[in-house]
């Protein structure tokens, strides 16, 4: 099992409402996915229930990459998309134990 930090394993754990998960954010976070950007908890939060509502996936992380500015995270996800799974790169940089900004590729 891989040892994430504190704030991406929330993010990761699939009991998790999103409500949590979004507590993992620092209030003005910043989330690109789709080509779309995602600003603030409230918007992450919205973002997370749509994903997770129309894709119904699971990321289940397999490989992690830690430097001073970011945390690269690779993670199979499994869903209702075409090409399911698929390995994705979710790059985070952390301020003061929260998300600060999270790109997903």
């Amino acid at each position: 099992m891989i040892k994430l930090p504190g704030p991406i394993a929330v993010y990761f754990d699939p009991t998790n409402s999103s409500a949590d998960k979004a507590l993992a954010f620092d209030e003005n976070a910043l989330v690109g996915d789709e080509n779309r950007k995602h600003h603030g908890r409230s918007e992450i939060q919205k973002w997370m229930i749509e994903g997770k509502q129309k894709y119904r996936f699971t990321a289940e992380p397999i490989e992690i990459v830690e430097t001073p500015d970011q945390v690269l995270v690779k993670a199979k996800v499994s869903g209702n998309f075409p090409n399911s799974p698929v390995e994705l790169d979710y790059r985070f940089e952390l301020v003061n134990d929260k998300i600060a900004t999270l790109s997903i590729r």
